[in-house]
């Protein structure tokens, strides 16, 4: 009898080990499989992010004197940018839904000012500084989204803080 109850104590001990091996074993397994799905999309992320950080050119902290679009050429920039996100490449595919929610703040901006008249015809008129200061904003909080997103900004490892913003642009003084 008491060599049946210590083989029954073998029998069962070894089986509660090998399924705590095999829980542990596959916990770190899906850890790891994990964590090289986030370097990769990660990696993939950085290519598409460094093109549309590219594109966002267009649409500086402050136009240079001359330089402001006009309403046509914001139909332009939109073009651009949708073509970025539903190119060969598919770059929309790769964004945050942080990204995306500043992304199409953007694209929606850039189209709802782009239009002029009831034919949906971009004009030649310029935008008002209202129009032209909410497109930049929108373009800046992408250019931020991005950069937190790929961690180049070096986000808090805090989820809820966000990176400070860009410091403000001096006032222009007249020209004499």
């Amino acid at each position: 009898m008491t060599v049946l109850i210590g083989l029954l104590g073998a029998v069962f001990g070894g089986l509660a080990g090998a399924v705590a091996g095999y829980v542990t074993n596959r916990a770190g397994m899906l850890m790891q499989l994990s964590h090289s799905y986030d370097v990769a999309l990660r990696d993939r992320r950085l290519e598409h992010y460094a093109a549309l950080f590219h594109l966002t050119e267009c649409i500086p902290r402050r136009w240079r004197s001359g330089c402001e679009p006009d309403r046509a050429r914001l139909l332009e920039y939109w073009e651009t940018f949708h073509n970025w996100y539903f190119g060969a490449a598919a770059g929309g595919m790769f964004l945050t839904p942080a990204s995306k929610t500043c992304y199409l703040a953007l694209q929606n901006a850039l189209l709802e000012q782009g239009r002029e008249d009831a034919t949906g015809l971009a004009s030649a008129v310029p935008l008002t500084e209202a129009e032209s200061r909410l497109i930049r904003h929108l373009a800046s909080e992408l250019r931020h989204q991005l950069a937190e997103d790929v961690g180049a900004a070096h986000p808090p490892r805090l989820r809820w803080a966000r990176v400070s913003r860009t410091v403000d642009l001096p006032p222009v003084a007249p020209l004499a």
